[in-house]
């Protein structure tokens, strides 16, 4: 590692850090720190012994753990232990019911975040799925007519940027996306409420 490209490295600050609590990402860590490690050719040393800093919270009492118990160890070995640690059944439900629960809606969401963190959602728990079938599943959580209504200006090379842009299009011109009229509470008012009601 040559003196000059060390100092181009970012400082700890910049890197992404992990916490193992919430909706967390691992495998978006384990590929920054890839990317650094190839970028500025960095040995494993030099990587492992930033985990103090990097890991947060529970995963910092996880790292501890195994470091006093495993001592130095390869970044290829710290994957693998990531890897086996977080990828667990109870943080795949979590993510799932999050990005399922996660309906558009134009009155509430802004267009940029909630795509980006359902693109997010996606691309954790399918590291290896295309962008087309990750877009296509992001827009299922859009209901059917806006569904349609940006499925009907992109095609299967749209980007994320693109779609992103005709879903605020479509949303800021139309009324397509917006809460109406809350139709399941007007089809739970019993007929008879509802007949009161309207004659008074």
């Amino acid at each position: 590692m040559g003196q000059e490209l060390l100092k181009e490295v970012p400082k700890l600050k910049e890197w992404t850090h992990f916490s193992g609590e919430g909706e967390y990402d691992h495998m978006e860590f384990i590929r920054g720190i890839d990317m650094i490690k190839e970028y500025f050719e960095l040995p494993d040393r030099f990587v492992t012994e930033t985990f103090n800093t990097l890991f947060t919270r529970s995963a910092h009492r996880w790292y501890i753990k195994l470091r006093q118990e495993h001592g130095h160890q390869s970044w290829t070995w710290w994957k693998t232990h990531i890897i086996n640690k977080w990828a667990n059944d109870s943080w795949r439900f979590k993510v799932e019911t999050a990005f399922e629960s996660a309906k558009f809606n134009a009155d509430k969401d802004n267009t940029l975040p909630w795509f980006c963190q359902q693109k997010d959602r996606l691309t954790a728990l399918y590291p290896d799925m295309s962008e087309l079938m990750i877009h296509r599943k992001i827009l299922r959580q859009c209901g059917g007519d806006l569904e349609h209504a940006v499925k009907s200006r992109t095609t299967e090379k749209s980007s994320a940027e693109d779609i992103i842009n005709i879903l605020e299009e479509v949303t800021t011109r139309t009324r397509i996306g917006s809460s109406r009229v809350n139709l399941d509470e007007r089809f739970n008012t019993p007929w008879k409420d509802s007949v009161d009601k309207n004659t008074k």
